[in-house]
């Protein structure tokens, strides 16, 4: 796409260059010089987008390199802290069912504690 829009550029410049140099009232000598520096200042503005250009693909390239490590970093890190925080917590969530089950027995004890002395 770059490549097209590049060559339409060009051809768009020429053809104006062309139109103008075509329609205007002056010398020959005076209408040269005019194109050479109207040639020079198209030239420039093409090697400053195409400077621009490689400029941004650069940008992109590196951004999208340093936000894949990044990414690749972070998650591991991620990981990492989860492994942890589920080993850490593993005797702590057995503890809790441990207790959750002794809480169930000991109410199931009550309520038939209590059943059997009101009949």
């Amino acid at each position: 796409m770059s490549n097209s829009f590049f060559k339409g550029f060009l051809l768009g410049s020429v053809v104006a260059g062309a139109v103008t140099l075509l329609t205007t009232p002056r010398s020959g000598k005076e209408n040269r010089e005019r194109l050479s520096d109207y040639v020079d200042d198209t030239a420039g503005l093409v090697g400053d987008v195409k400077g621009n250009v490689s400029a941004l693909q650069d940008a992109v390239s590196t951004l999208s390199t340093e936000g894949i490590s990044l990414v690749k970093e972070v998650s591991e890190e991620i990981s990492t802290t989860l492994k942890e925080f589920s080993h850490d917590i593993a005797p702590h969530l057995r503890r809790i069912k441990e207790d959750s089950e002794q809480l169930t027995e000991d109410l199931a004890q009550f309520e038939s504690e209590t059943t059997t002395e009101e009949g």
